[in-house]
């Protein structure tokens, strides 16, 4: 059975050892592009690669605005 984590809402299949970093990676998402929060609790770009998911995580991306 596939286990998964959702990324804004959407389920992504999960597997062991997986970091926001190495995630982030996968999709090509520039790392100072995007602000993370897994779970509703913010991850700063210097805990990323020590931060490992797990089932179930909720993964959410944002992208900064600019503008007035």
């Amino acid at each position: 059975m596939t286990e998964f984590i959702t990324i804004n809402g959407e389920p992504h299949p999960w597997r062991a050892d997986l970091s926001v970093d190495a995630l982030l990676a996968e999709l090509a998402h520039a790392p100072e592009a995007v602000a993370t929060a897994v779970n509703a609790a913010f991850v700063p770009r210097a805990r990323r690669a020590a931060t490992l998911l797990r089932p179930g995580d909720a993964l959410t991306l944002i992208q900064p605005i600019t503008g007035g």
